[in-house]
């Protein structure tokens, strides 16, 4: 493959992750949400991030004390005293009226960890530089397990998400099983992101694995995202990078 072709391939695969991921975090965003000066909301409100949302001050008060004329439900009068008939924790009133509680702090929502987002890319590549064609791939996906779905291509499925997908090399990356026959493309984008819900170790070797299969099965050659043939040497390179992820995040 030239120079040329190879800048073309990994600046469609750069594409099409980044419409994937950026189309997957934009449904993350809350609905009366807007960019500065936007409309569908409040113009120029942020997302509220993990951990800022509180409970309302007056929560435990949801049912009001009081009625429509505000006043107080009606309370026995008690003769005022030193303590005698109350409860561990309340105090004794001094003019009557029901012993008071210790005042409850509202409870706080403990802030969710936000974790450093990696993306891991492999690419492949037929040997020749020739087209690959539909039948063929799709014949490959499903025979290592892959599952057609979301945003028209084929994913690893996981318990919160896909563990990683696997797009076309010419965008919009698209798999669609309905166009097989008219499909053709040098090659396939296999990506991941992490986190992802699974163990970083076990989806990296998973993702790693369904590549060279995928490869062996198409008469192609893993590259990593340089462009570089995916050697035993790229792999544990690839390997410790995941793994020093996932120490920074306490995963």
């Amino acid at each position: 493959m030239s120079a040329l072709q190879w800048a073309l391939l990994v600046l469609g695969a750069a594409a099409v992750i980044a419409i994937y991921i950026t189309s997957r975090r934009g449904e993350k965003l809350p609905k009366d949400w807007a960019p500065p000066g936007g409309g569908g909301g409040p113009a120029g409100r942020a997302p509220k991030l993990p951990g800022q949302d509180q409970m309302d001050m007056f929560e435990a008060r949801r049912d009001s004390e009081f009625d429509e004329f505000g006043v107080g439900k009606p309370r026995k009068r008690i003769e005022p005293g030193f303590g005698e008939g109350t409860e561990p924790g309340e105090t004794a009133p001094l003019f009557g009226g029901a012993p008071s509680s210790p005042r409850q702090e509202p409870s706080v929502e403990a802030p969710k960890k936000v974790f450093e987002e990696k993306i891991v890319t492999l690419l492949i590549a037929e040997r020749e530089g020739t087209a690959i064609f539909g039948a063929k791939i799709h014949q490959a996906l499903g025979s290592v397990g892959l599952v057609y779905g979301d945003r028209k291509i084929y994913h690893r499925p996981g318990v919160s998400g896909p563990i990683f997908s696997v797009a076309s090399l010419i965008k919009p990356g698209t798999l669609d099983p309905a166009d097989q026959d008219s499909l053709s493309t040098p090659g396939l984008t296999v990506f991941m992101v992490l986190p992802n819900g699974a163990k970083p170790r076990e989806a990296l070797q998973d993702f790693i694995a369904t590549s060279r299969a995928l490869a062996e099965q198409l008469n192609a050659e893993v590259f990593d995202a340089n462009r570089q043939v995916f050697t035993p040497e790229a792999q544990r390179v690839l390997v410790a990078e995941v793994d020093a992820w996932t120490k920074r995040n306490g995963l």
